[in-house]
């Protein structure tokens, strides 16, 4: 396979409030969305200097565009500013509110692989992002090309993301042929803590970061938002063992519903795997539902300490003082 060059892009997340070179202290909280069978994360600052999204429901699972646009409305007030939105891949359960986004905030910056999709809702939020670009002065990037001034987003220096690739990047018929594995993979990092949120990257693009020296070394994460919704189409072990969470929340659909009917995630190998690394702790125990592959049925599986689905707690906040990390 022939490989196209990329880059690792750094960037920092904060609006204009704050001047270079200054510091965030406090809590930041990062909320992984209730939204069903698809993905959607959003990173608030203390103050809201530095604001973060990544995905938007989907809008073909039950309440999953009603509970994403309460939930943003909720916390962060219409016409606020967004200093960068990121579409980790135009799937819908990745872009399902995207448009409204752009219609009801100030979005400073949109990034995106950059993969042109044959869907109406594709279609439509290109649309949109290209509008905006040009009436109301969004910069929109796709993540190889990225201009370094618009990889640094927030001025605070202790609060930053940085978005991993391999230095060798993908064959756009790959891309093609499984969009997950092209992923935009982001990491956020605030002191001494760091979370990942690998899309649905697959096994393969798991694969290539693994063989980066780079990128391997910039796996290790306190926390890890499971990819693909908790598939056994990601995650390996070499992959789990590089990142070494102590954190790992599952954004997933309920069994039987929506999409899910058709997906049935999350897996019992990938929850197996998750609960290890975590920890078989006896704190926090509950019974959530994971489909079987090997059996090809859904069953009861126990789970403990700090592995979360949003199937089973709803959404899930973990905040950061930049020293440890909490449940809130």
């Amino acid at each position: 396979m022939k490989f196209l060059p990329a880059l690792f892009l750094a960037f920092l997340l904060s609006p204009a409030a704050s001047s270079w070179g200054q510091k965030i202290s406090g809590r930041v909280e990062v909320h992984f969305i209730d939204v069903g069978q698809a993905d959607a994360i959003l990173v608030v600052s203390p103050e809201k200097e530095c604001v973060m999204l990544l995905d938007s429901g989907n809008g073909r699972y039950p309440r999953s565009s009603k509970n994403f646009r309460r939930y943003m409305l909720e916390k962060v007030p219409k016409g606020y500013e967004i200093n960068l939105v990121v579409a980790s891949l135009p799937h819908a359960d990745h872009i399902g509110n995207m448009r409204w986004v752009l219609q009801n905030y100030r979005v400073r910056t949109y990034i995106d692989n950059g993969q042109e999709y044959e869907s109406r809702l594709y279609q439509s939020l290109m649309d949109e992002v290209h509008k905006q670009a040009k009436q109301n002065g969004l910069r929109y990037f796709v993540h190889t090309v990225t201009p370094p001034r618009d990889q640094d987003f927030c001025e605070a220096e202790n609060l930053d993301t940085v978005l991993l690739f391999p230095r060798e990047g993908y064959d756009p018929d790959f891309c093609q042929t499984n969009p997950n594995n092209c992923s935009v993979i982001v990491k956020l990092l605030y002191n001494k803590t760091s979370f990942l949120f690998p899309g649905d990257a697959g096994k393969e693009q798991e694969e290539l970061l693994l063989k980066d020296r780079e990128a391997r070394e910039r796996l290790p994460s306190d926390v890890l938002k499971a990819g693909n919704h908790g598939s056994d189409t990601s995650s390996s072990k070499e992959f789990l063992q590089a990142v070494s969470p102590k954190w790992v929340v599952v954004s997933s659909g309920r069994k039987g519903v929506g999409t899910n009917v058709q997906y049935k995630h999350p897996r019992l190998s990938a929850l197996t795997a998750f609960q290890e690394l975590v920890g078989p702790s006896g704190a926090n125990k509950r019974a959530v539902d994971v489909f079987d592959k090997a059996r090809s049925k859904w069953i009861r599986k126990s789970i403990s300490g700090n592995l979360f689905l949003t199937a089973r707690d709803g959404t899930v906040v973990l905040s950061s003082d930049g020293r440890e990390i909490r449940k809130d």
